[in-house]
């Protein structure tokens, strides 16, 4: 049984144009490049951008992920859905937003997720995923950051 769980935005504002932060979230068999929470990355399928495009993250301590691009809108959203994890998601939907700014891009990240195992899964978003998702995708943003501002892109 699915339970719903909800959603949660976090925002960072990267010193870099929006072409630039667009073109390293596109490479999406890159992410482990700059997202310190994934080991290992790569494209799964022959598509490597666009809607339909799959990549598979190994998280460490035997942790993956399978997701597929359900949103391609360059350069302002990308979607990525959980589409095979050994995590305790039923489901998960990942949307990057990019704002073009004055003193660079804003990027959003907003997922709307659930878990399983019923009650169970509240309990487990309430007391660990919740907060361990969130605090995931904060150090994703500020990964992405230092990456688009300290190297050259």
């Amino acid at each position: 049984m699915d339970v719903e769980m909800g959603a949660f935005t976090r925002s960072i504002r990267i010193g870099r144009p929006i072409d630039e932060v667009w073109s390293v979230l596109a490479d999406i068999g890159s992410i482990a490049d700059w997202n310190p929470g994934v080991i290992a990355s790569r494209t799964t399928s022959g598509q490597v951008e666009g809607e339909g495009a799959r990549r598979f993250c190994d998280l460490g301590r035997r942790m993956h992920l399978d997701e597929v691009v359900t949103e391609w809108l360059p350069p302002q959203r990308i979607t990525f859905s959980i589409v095979g994890t050994n995590l305790p998601f039923a489901r998960a939907d990942i949307c990057f937003t990019l704002v073009e700014v004055d003193d660079g891009t804003e990027v959003t990240v907003s997922p709307d997720y659930s878990l399983r195992f019923g009650p169970v899964g509240r309990i487990m978003d309430a007391v660990m995923v919740g907060r361990t998702y969130s605090r995931g995708m904060e150090g994703l943003l500020d990964g992405l950051r230092r990456h688009l501002e300290e190297t050259d892109t």
